[in-house]
């Protein structure tokens, strides 16, 4: 008689827990051959173990259970080919989602290190960067920064735009000189490339620094950042970009978010803008 083992036997011979191979049992992936007519206990073959190992090895590569199922039943070397190279497919998709993923996170992950260090460079050389605009509407306060970020966001998902998880606004330069530190010209997304109908922001030199706080209270962060600016002998030579660092993935304070705040800037007697 064929070596049979029990579904606990098996379990312990290649590694996996009882309820997988139950599972797969009750999904109809990999069944014992074998029923006891006097006892109803099921036991698989020797010549299953090598079935159990395609089995494992199509799960490996991510493929489905219910794909594993239908190509076990009538399994042939073209079907075959044609499973694993649509596997090869979805695994290179996966691949490139996780790629960003991870450059999202490492982004995310640079500018909060950057809060690690609040006296650090306050003048910064940057390379331009794609940016997804959404322009400010309404009297293009608060809340309505806001609702340009949502539509923003929900123009990202249906384009599939690849930014980074970071959210942020502008302020334009005439608003800027006013005082107006609460007027928003555009929402943006910062972008991992170029997108069809992005814009950029502009290379050059950036004075910056980090507020603490709601939006609210900004103003006194804008005041000493521009006195810093005259003091140095340079001018801003364009709007500023505001940046979301920490917020409510870090805190569930609203005065403990921190906003990056950066304005380009020129030597004083220079005309021509960035």
């Amino acid at each position: 008689m064929q070596a049979r083992l029990t579904v606990g036997e098996l379990a312990r011979l290649v590694g996996l827990s009882k309820q997988t191979l139950i599972y797969y049992d009750r999904e109809g992936v990999f069944r014992p051959s074998q029923v006891d007519p006097h006892n109803g206990y099921r036991y698989y073959t020797a010549d299953q173990l090598e079935v159990l190992d395609t089995v494992l090895s199509l799960r490996e590569m991510g493929v489905p259970l219910r794909e594993i199922r239908a190509h076990m039943a009538s399994r042939t070397a073209e079907e075959t080919l044609a499973l694993l190279r649509e596997q090869q497919r979805a695994a290179a998709e996966k691949m490139r989602r996780w790629d960003l993923v991870r450059r999202r996170l490492g982004r995310k992950i640079r500018s909060l290190e950057a809060l690690a260090d609040p006296d650090g460079p306050w003048l910064v050389d940057l390379p331009a960067e794609p940016v997804a605009l959404e322009p400010v509407a309404g009297r293009r306060g608060l809340l309505d920064v806001d609702v340009a970020l949502k539509r923003l966001l929900r123009r990202a998902a249906d384009e599939g735009m690849p930014h980074y998880y970071q959210l942020g606004d502008t302020v334009a330069a005439e608003d800027l000189a006013a005082g107006n530190f609460l007027q928003f010209r555009d929402a943006f997304l910062p972008l991992l490339w170029q997108w069809p109908g992005s814009a950029r922001k502009p290379a050059g030199r950036y004075a910056r620094c980090f507020h603490r706080g709601t939006y609210e209270t900004m103003g006194r962060d804008y005041e000493a950042l521009l006195a810093r600016i005259d003091g140095a002998g340079l001018r801003p030579a364009g709007g500023s970009w505001e940046f979301c660092v920490l917020d409510c993935l870090a805190s569930d304070e609203p005065e403990e978010y921190v906003t990056e705040i950066q304005i380009p800037v020129v030597p004083r007697d220079r005309e021509e803008p960035i």
